[in-house]
């Protein structure tokens, strides 16, 4: 990601959520763009003349992200595309580019939550080769599942 796309990407992000019923607040927009452009991120986008996917994937923590950074493993806090894109397979070319960086580096282990209910999501990490875990957890309101890949 350039430093110009970061309200697009931003945009792309809200769009995303807009469209599952979930407007977010300024708050967590606000700690949205401090995610993408901190130190150790690596934040990509798809572009179709515009912006239409993010991804963002940041040195992975032990005991499910609460734990110190633990060395060979990233973990992909954000993938989101824009709701006239999606199930065109920029979800999967993004994964793919942050799967092919991450082996590259040298990283071992790719990870992610998602939540239970996202059926889109999780077909998405297995046509991937991500797999289901048994480490879940209860966030808000929802149940999440932590999804693997191994490099």
């Amino acid at each position: 990601m350039r430093g110009e796309d970061l309200e697009a990407t931003v945009a792309v992000w809200k769009a995303a959520n807009a469209a599952r019923g979930q407007s977010p607040t300024v708050q967590r927009v606000t700690r949205v763009r401090e995610k993408l452009t901190q130190p150790g991120a690596s934040a990509y986008v798809a572009e179709r003349q515009r912006v239409i996917g993010m991804i963002l994937a940041e040195p992975g923590s032990a005991d499910a992200g609460r734990g110190p950074m633990t060395a060979g493993l990233l973990h992909v806090s954000m993938v989101f595309v824009h709701p006239g894109s999606q199930r065109q397979g920029v979800g999967c070319a993004l994964l793919q580019r942050v799967f092919a960086g991450a082996s590259e580096a040298g990283i071992a282990l790719v990870s992610l939550w998602t939540d239970t209910a996202n059926e889109p999501a999780k077909r998405l990490y297995e046509s991937v080769g991500m797999a289901p875990t048994d480490l879940r957890h209860v966030g808000g309101d929802r149940l999440w599942v932590r999804y693997e890949r191994k490099l």
